[in-house]
């Protein structure tokens, strides 16, 4: 505290400061202790648990440093603007907060003088034709277990000890990727698809998904995000993660197992309650009976297992064996509901929580005439009149895994080790690959927009500023590039670098009343139009 500026806000802050280590050590004048910790607190709410007296200060430090105290009981509502069309500079934002991870210092720029967002979009929809080899060599030397069969990593990582440390590198890979990736819109939409056809990886040695999720990332997520719909359905279908994560795995002739079946339909395929009903679930479920894999962790199906005879289910007439679990699964593809329903997901994730029903029509028009071919699915999206229309533009919330890497990106942050901002998605509520239910995690504004949602980002933009979070660095340089520029023009430097558009009124007043150059740095990216993409 010595150090800064000995402003009037300064002293505020430090009278606050002893007044709250004082009421802590001592609970004196009426005021809480920290063994008399208010229950409603946000921060107690995030951590789970009675803070120490050392972490209550480090955060009550933070919020009133930022002003996130008053902030974040507030909640932040998404800006939906409505007007005049996009300028060519919003357009280009736009396109980087729905289709990348959030710009590095300099790309909103860059892009613009390389001829605008359609020439970004147009690389973007090659991925194979973007050099990523930097990337790719990093994590072939980092990631070992990418190199591994199933059944090698379950003799190397027998019990949970040592499947703690997989899982930890599993993890980091993923958020390595979507941060350092060149390929940024193929990062955005794995991260849609492996919440689509979601399996976990739970923090015990109970199931065999400690070795198959990171296999199930590599070989039904990645390799058909730009392929067709119903390869990734069947990848999905048959692979051991999905087969034990749903039960199929042990689903037998007269014993069927009918988790998988209803969510196929459910959550993959169809929608909720659209199209079948709970007898089609039961005779699905006997379709896929001895739809299994063994002991090296690969798909076979066991006829001694299959429930006999002919199975009535959305008026086909499966036959018996494993031809007629192939023909369901094509069926469910090749739906009609399934192309609504999708595509009214892609839309939402792409566009809008509350995408026109005339967008999603066309879109899925298209996935219907091209055999759900998904490059096509995604630009009928992109290139649609829709998406590029004002009261789509900043109207998204971003997600915990989206605002932790979006924050990463801009600060062009070198990350080392993911593992404490692993940690730190965990104590937002999105730990990667823990999904608590088969839906995957929402990526709708209200899933994530409760009362002190703001607490922990802020928390993290600050410890981001301040070089304070194990394994990742803010360079000096990004910082400096803020140097020499005062009032109006840092603060517009600011805002266009961070948040690529206008503020809100709250935000510039607490930004204007901050004087130390990191602490405006979070104060916009704690702020609720860092949150909007």
């Amino acid at each position: 505290m010595s150090q800064r500026n000995k402003s009037a806000r300064r002293l505020l802050l430090c009278t606050a400061m002893f007044a709250l280590v004082a009421a802590m050590s001592f609970g004196g004048g009426g005021a809480r202790a920290a063994d008399e910790q208010d229950p409603n607190d946000p921060a107690l709410k995030k951590a789970g648990r009675k803070l120490t007296q050392e972490e209550l200060i480090r955060i009550r430090i933070a919020e009133l440093e930022s002003g996130a105290i008053s902030e974040s009981m507030k909640t932040p509502d998404a800006v939906v603007l409505s007007g005049p069309p996009l300028t060519d500079r919003e357009k280009v934002v736009h396109v980087l907060n729905r289709l990348s991870f959030g710009w590095r210092p300099g790309e909103i720029d860059d892009v613009i003088k390389a001829g605008g967002w359609e020439k970004w979009v147009k690389q973007q929809m090659e991925p194979d034709k973007i050099d990523d080899s930097k990337l790719d060599a990093l994590v072939a030397k980092r990631y070992g277990f990418r190199k591994r069969s199933m059944l090698d990593l379950s003799g190397e990582f027998p019990k949970n000890k040592e499947q703690q440390e997989l899982r930890k590198e599993f993890k980091e890979s993923v958020l390595m990727r979507a941060v350092l990736s060149k390929r940024q819109f193929n990062e955005v939409m794995c991260e849609f698809w492996r919440n689509h056809f979601c399996v976990d990886i739970p923090d015990n040695d109970e199931t065999s998904r400690a070795w198959t999720v990171p296999d199930y990332e590599e070989k039904v997520v990645r390799p058909y995000v730009f392929g067709k719909f119903k390869q990734m359905l069947y990848a999905s279908a048959t692979h051991p993660a999905m087969l034990e994560y749903l039960d199929n795995f042990k689903s037998k002739a007269n014993n069927w197992n009918e988790n998988y079946a209803r969510e196929v339909m459910e959550l993959h395929t169809l929608g909720a309650d659209r199209f079948y009903n709970e007898n089609d679930v039961v005779e699905l479920s006997k379709v896929l009976t001895g739809w299994t894999f063994d002991k090296g962790y690969k798909f076979t199906f066991n006829e001694s297992w299959q429930q006999p005879g002919v199975k009535n289910w959305l008026g086909y007439k499966i036959p018996q064996g494993y031809a007629g679990g192939e023909q369901a699964l094509f069926a469910l593809a090749t739906h009609r509901g399934t192309a609504d329903f999708v595509c009214f997901k892609l839309c939402r994730y792409l566009v809008n929580d509350n995408p026109p029903q005339s967008l999603v029509t066309k879109v899925a028009s298209v996935f219907r005439s091209t055999d759900g071919d998904l490059p096509r699915v995604y630009a009928a999206i992109i290139n649609s009149p829709e998406f590029m229309q004002r009261n789509n533009y900043r109207a998204k919330f971003k997600t915990p895994f989206e605002f932790t890497v979006s924050a990463l990106r801009t600060t062009d942050a070198s990350l080392d080790d993911g593992r404490a901002t692993l940690e730190v998605l965990s104590k937002m509520g999105e730990p990667l690959y823990s999904s608590k239910d088969p839906t995957g995690y929402y990526d709708q504004a209200e899933a994530w927009r409760d009362a002190g949602v703001l607490t922990s980002r802020w928390d993290y933009s600050w410890k981001l500023l301040r070089n304070s979070i194990p394994g990742v660095t803010v360079s000096s340089d990004f910082v400096k590039s803020f140097s020499g520029l005062k009032d109006k023009a840092l603060e517009d430097r600011l805002v266009d670098t961070l948040i690529g558009s206008d503020v809100g009124n709250r935000t510039l007043e607490l930004l204007r009343k901050t004087n130390d150059l990191p602490d405006k740095i979070s104060v916009l990216m704690g702020s609720p139009s860092f949150q909007q993409q």
